[in-house]
């Protein structure tokens, strides 16, 4: 049986491992290459756009390498604008990337694998170069950058897939460390890769909790984590500004943003190094003289990037991750320099979700927003191959979390036995036995119906990710190849629909915890 103190850390690291689920939804498509096991038949006539705006169509390359060169090509054409720019890459993804396995072929992927790769990688950097050319001529359509988001979200699926499934090589835990297929350098800026004052780093956590904050958002994103680099130009020092869940705003060595178990991580560079510098050097002075006093800048749940909150404070009286970022650039321009370009917006169906984790605000700043600030380039993009497919199975279980949320009138329930827990730790919190304990797992300021959500969420998510744990396992003794985000969607979608069906004898897996409006 555990002590009242093994108790707490228990629920400590149950609430926290929960609360970072909530940050970013998406839909239920696939993002990846689809099922190897369905029909070719069934696919044999999709075709794509040969080039924007031309109402021409071609089949659907089956040497996946010729296809993403085509697309880099048509992309670069002048016919490729704001008014092209959604329906041409709202196709390709439509067609593309619902195609199963069985339609590409393999042995060619294989042998072009390392190719493949680095072609996702510049394309990429090609499309955001699209994006700023695009805004030099006026205002760019919403439809079109959140086309951009989708594409770029599915190219990383796919660049990761290909290098776990036909590169061999050794995964890299240290974060920006290895070559290619874990570490991708932008050709622009050489063979050296050296971080910069004011650099934007945005990151995905190996954990389960971070698929969520790459999804609660109207758009999906990869990331789940801004940290802004500051080095001090006297002692060269590198150290990172960051605002976490569990303590707050902090500054801390580098090392530590390095080596804390990352899965994916990308380097972002504003193209002005004096702004960029003052930026840092701004938050840097800013939350360590917080700190310095005993107290760090609060944690913002609220997830406001500008007005007031709800008592009335300014918005960045206290700081979610993201807002660090935009706060420093923000006080270094004197307001003229707004991140992000685009604003994630947070416009659940069923908003009572949102309400329960505390946030207040109808759009903010998601990580996944400087994929598409081209006022940033990229410097370079890392990823731990050991961690990737387990972060493709954590965002596939939230979207369908969130879908049923949207979709069905699910809600997440605190059974009587979590609502004593909630309350237990709530309010241990404030008191002297127990606060050291807790104070990096519940903050203060953080509302007790957040604490109950997050225990619900929590072990409903657990529960869904271990039974497709075990269907990816099995996928792949039988096929080969693990399974891709589609498979997983529709797995996981009959899996909800077969536990609401157990739960009426009693044998749940989940829905004490996740259920309709009864």
């Amino acid at each position: 049986m555990r002590t009242a103190v093994e108790h707490l850390r228990f629920l400590a690291r149950s609430a926290v491992a929960g609360l970072s689920l909530i940050l970013i939804h998406g839909s239920a498509s696939g993002d990846e290459l689809a099922s190897p096991s369905r029909d070719r038949a069934e696919f044999s006539q999709l075709r794509v756009p040969k080039f924007p705006g031309s109402g021409e169509s071609i089949p659907l390359p089956r040497n996946l390498l010729s296809g993403i060169r085509m697309f880099r090509e048509a992309i670069k054409t002048a016919t490729f604008n704001a008014d092209t720019c959604a329906p041409f890459l709202g196709e390709v993804y439509a067609n593309l990337f619902r195609a199963p396995l069985s339609h590409f072929d393999l042995p060619g992927v294989r042998k072009d694998a390392e190719t493949i790769v680095g072609e996702i990688f510049v394309t990429k950097i090609d499309l955001r170069r699209q994006l700023a050319r695009m805004e030099s001529a006026g205002p760019v359509p919403v439809s079109c950058v959140n086309a951009m988001r989708d594409t770029m979200r599915a190219s990383l699926f796919m660049s990761e897939y290909v290098a776990e499934h036909f590169i061999p090589s050794a995964p890299q835990d240290r974060v920006f460390s290895g070559t290619a297929p874990s570490l991708l350098v932008n050709p622009d800026f050489g063979g050296r890769l050296a971080l910069e004052s004011g650099d934007v780093l945005i990151s995905r956590g190996d954990a389960f909790v971070s698929g969520a904050i790459a999804r609660l958002g109207d758009t999906d994103g990869n990331f789940s984590h801004v940290a802004l680099v500051y080095i001090d130009s006297r002692t060269a020092e590198i150290h990172t500004v960051e605002a976490h869940i569990e303590i707050g705003a902090v500054v801390a060595p580098v090392e530590k943003y390095l080596t804390d178990g990352k899965s994916r991580s990308v380097i972002l560079r504003q193209k002005d190094p004096r702004l960029a510098a003052e930026a840092a050097r701004i938050m840097f002075e800013r939350v360590k003289k917080a700190s310095a006093s005993g107290k760090n800048v609060p944690y913002d749940f609220a997830m406001l990037v500008d007005g007031k909150d709800k008592a009335g404070r300014p918005a960045d009286a206290a700081l979610f991750c993201s807002e660090v970022v935009s706060v420093g650039y923000a006080l270094a321009s004197g307001g003229r320099f707004q991140i992000p370009k685009y604003r994630t917006a947070l416009r659940m169906t069923n908003d009572t979700f949102l309400k329960a984790i505390g946030i207040e605000a109808k759009e903010s700043f998601a990580p996944s927003d400087m994929e598409t600030d081209s006022r940033f380039e990229i410097v370079a993009e890392w990823r731990n191959l050991r961690k990737t497919q387990r972060s493709r199975m954590t965002d596939a279980v939230i979207t369908q979390i969130y879908a049923a949320m949207n979709e069905k009138g699910y809600a997440l329930r605190t059974s009587t036995g979590v609502a004593v827990k909630v309350d237990v730790a709530h309010a241990a919190r404030r008191l002297p036995l127990f606060s050291s304990l807790l104070k990096e797992r519940f903050p203060a300021n953080m509302p007790r119906s957040t604490l109950g959500t997050m225990f619900a969420l929590n072990k409903t998510a657990e529960a869904m990710l271990g039974e497709l744990e075990k269907a990816n396992a099995e996928n792949a003794s039988r096929t080969g190849y693990a399974m891709t985000s589609a498979e997983m969607q529709t797995f996981l979608r009959a899996l909800i629909d077969r536990d609401r069906e157990a739960y009426a004898g009693h044998r749940a897996l989940f829905h004490d915890s996740f259920r309709p409006a009864e």
